[in-house]
């Protein structure tokens, strides 16, 4: 009998029945219910959307093709949808008296049949979704010929650009370039983080993007408050992404603000550079604004000879002076302003008395033949050892 009523589901998908059409079916036919996610857990259709809202994500990890077990009041036997070794998604059995033995061996089936529906639906959406991306690529990239154009395409997909966006980029930092990433890793970022924006702001615009993830909102006319809403939408999505991956690992990059759609080109230009600069030169990591980079938007764009000609000028003498006596002087100057100037804080970080300190700065000074307490040498040591970072940075790479 299950299996005559496995069949009217497919005559459904032959018919065009959506997921969540052949979901209740099958939940009439297995008197339980039913639940299709993605690979992470997100429910991309239900039985029973007051108990499992669409969009949200179980409150457990499926990893294995066959779970059987319990959460809450429920018990559940979970179906992977997979074929050809990749896994697209699971379909869950729940019902609150436990499963019955009977029905299991039908599951594999059921899974079969919601695979071929889920397989139809994302053709359909893999399709929008290039012609969406065409479309943000064009708009970052400043190709369109006038904003005329530019707000009529935007208007094809919902979007309003005749008012003022804002922009920022987002990446998890696991991996050392793109070439060593996981690639399944970075879907399952970008699917998570695209889904917490989502549901902050429907109307966002979100281009996936290597291992980035371009976000692109609508914006308030006053810039403080616009730096607001970023901020806390990044630690929103810092909180998103915590129960996956390791604390720490999401950087963020934030564009200035243009007051028009068609500047969008040059924000994502300055977020990406802000990016960068974040997460090599900065120690505290997390959200950088362009607009609160110095000199560091100016060292970005010199050539590494350069830097490295004002670097052994400024402080090669004191890199060397390092190696012949097996001193640290660079990273006590790196830790003088990395902590302000504050001999407390840095006495603490050194496990040495502040005096100590005080004696090693001046040191310092006498090596390099300047005045260490001047305002204009202590610019120039700064401005060096940021200098320093980019072409060790470059090197690296």
């Amino acid at each position: 009998m299950v299996m005559e009523n496995l069949m009217e589901v497919i005559d459904l998908i032959v018919k065009g029945g959506s997921l969540a059409h052949l979901v209740q079916r099958l939940a009439g036919i297995f008197n339980a219910g039913i639940i299709v996610t993605n690979p992470w857990g997100k429910i991309l259709a239900t039985s029973d959307p007051l108990a499992f809202p669409p969009g949200r994500y179980l409150p457990f990890s499926l990893r294995t093709p066959q779970t059987q077990g319990t959460f809450e009041q429920w018990s559940y036997f979970a179906q992977a949808l997979n074929t050809g070794g990749t896994v697209y998604g699971y379909l869950l059995i729940v019902k609150e008296q436990g499963l019955p033995s009977e029905i299991i061996p039908h599951i594999t089936q059921a899974a079969q049949i919601i695979l071929l529906a889920l397989a139809k639906e994302q053709a359909v959406v893999a399709t929008e979704r290039r012609y969406r991306t065409d479309f943000l690529y064009d708009l970052l990239y400043n190709n369109f010929e006038s904003k005329e154009a530019m707000v009529a395409r935007g208007q094809l997909w919902g979007w309003d650009l005749n008012r003022p966006h804002m922009l920022m980029v987002i990446e998890l930092r696991l991996f050392r370039d793109e070439a060593s990433s996981d690639s399944a890793t970075v879907e399952q970022f970008q699917g998570l983080a695209s889904t917490a924006v989502l549901e902050k702001y429907p109307h966002a615009m979100l281009l996936p993007r290597g291992q980035q993830l371009v976000i692109i909102l609508p914006t308030p006319e006053e810039e403080k408050v616009a730096r607001q809403k970023l901020t806390e939408l990044f630690d929103y999505l810092v909180r998103a992404v915590a129960r996956y991956f390791p604390p720490g690992s999401l950087l963020g990059g934030v564009g200035l603000f243009y007051p028009s759609a068609s500047e969008l080109y040059l924000s994502f230009q300055e977020a990406k550079i802000a990016l960068e600069i974040g997460k090599h030169l900065r120690r505290e990591q997390g959200l950088v604004f362009f607009a609160d980079l110095g000199v560091e938007k100016l060292l970005y764009h010199l050539p590494s000879p350069l830097l490295e000609e004002y670097c052994q000028q400024t402080i090669g003498k004191l890199e060397e002076y390092d190696k012949t006596h097996g001193t640290n002087y660079v990273e006590v100057l790196e830790s003088f302003f990395q902590f302000n100037g504050d001999f407390q804080a840095l006495a603490q970080h050194f496990y040495l008395h502040p005096n100590t300190l005080r004696y090693r700065l001046q040191k310092i000074g006498e090596i390099l033949g300047l005045d260490i307490h001047s305002l204009e040498s202590l610019s120039n040591l700064l401005v060096a050892l940021k200098a320093r970072a980019f072409v060790k940075r470059w090197s690296k790479a």
